[in-house]
């Protein structure tokens, strides 16, 4: 299995959140440009993330393949759910965290990391199949996400049927289709997707940097979230998906998927909804950090 891809793409991610860092600590960025772009970011970037994911897919799956695939998927995000939901109440974390620690714990950075990683161990072909996980990550995002972050509020459909839940069921509505986007509507999409990655990673970073340091390091329930995010979750997948799916891609796409950290796009989902993102950053930041080596780490003891 080729680790040096899996590295390199860790490495970038983790000097874009430190240039982030920087720029805070120069004061060329501060929460009044984090607050500024991130409408920008939800709601031009990432739905050309989300539009990018159906227009660069090459092949078209149907049938058992497919069924089984999001048979798999599903159970991937079930798991992650019920190990959040049993893991705060056990941690006893506070009510005012608990929604973002959840969401910490059960969503993973599928795009920028999981893309890549299940590339660099199957081949081009599974990137296909680990963009159709875009459809429910996204759904459950923008419905339990939105429910969680917002927690003591009750969601109304005008908050939760945002642009890119609505870019999302229109990408699911063009695959079915088998939808092929002229040429010149494809590069938009995936030039404007392109942006997420770094103006995400950026935030984040500047995050971090308008809060004292000692802070990200010093909170032990960022390390919970995140040894549940890269080793728990990743694990308890492999052993449940492996019982029933003897196709060494169709398993390893979802458990690796599993095995990434934290989604970085709930950070900015909280300040989209006025909430603190300080505990979000936190535990990006260090979940980013450490998959560096637990990624590869995973990827070698279970494949």
């Amino acid at each position: 299995m080729p680790i040096g891809p899996i590295l390199s793409k860790m490495l970038v991610l983790v000097v874009l959140l430190l240039l982030g860092f920087l720029a805070a600590k120069l004061h060329l960025t501060n929460a009044e440009f984090n607050r500024r772009i991130t409408p920008v970011l939800m709601n031009v970037f990432l739905i050309g993330t989300i539009l990018n994911s159906v227009f660069s897919a090459d092949v078209f799956v149907g049938g058992v393949v497919l069924v089984q695939y999001f048979a798999a998927i599903t159970a991937m995000f079930c798991i992650g759910i019920l190990i959040a939901w049993v893991a705060s109440w056990a941690l006893q974390i506070r009510k005012e965290d608990r929604g973002v620690f959840r969401l910490m714990v059960f969503l993973s950075n599928n795009v920028f990391i999981g893309f890549p990683v299940v590339e660099a161990m199957f081949g081009p072909e599974a990137v296909f199949y680990a963009a159709i996980s875009n459809i429910p990550f996204n759904l459950l995002l923008y419905t339990l996400g939105v429910a969680q972050i917002q927690q003591g509020e009750r969601p109304t459909w005008r908050k939760i049927l945002t642009p890119p839940l609505i870019a999302t069921l229109l990408a699911g509505v063009l695959y079915l289709l088998q939808f092929r986007a002229p040429t010149v509507l494809a590069d938009i999409a995936s030039t404007l997707g392109a942006a997420t990655m770094p103006v995400s990673m950026i935030m984040i970073g500047t995050s971090l940097g308008i809060m004292p340091l000692k802070n990200t390091f010093t909170d032990w329930r960022v390390y919970a979230a995140s040894f549940l995010r890269l080793l728990v979750v990743p694990v308890v997948v492999w052993a449940v998906l492996r019982i029933f799916i003897h196709d060494q891609m169709l398993l390893g796409i979802p458990v690796m998927l599993a095995a990434c950290p934290s989604a970085m796009i709930i950070a900015p989902i909280c300040l989209q909804y006025g909430k603190d993102d300080s505990f979000a950053s936190k535990i990006i930041f260090v979940s980013t950090v450490l998959s560096a080596v637990t990624v590869p780490l995973v990827a070698y003891l279970l494949f």
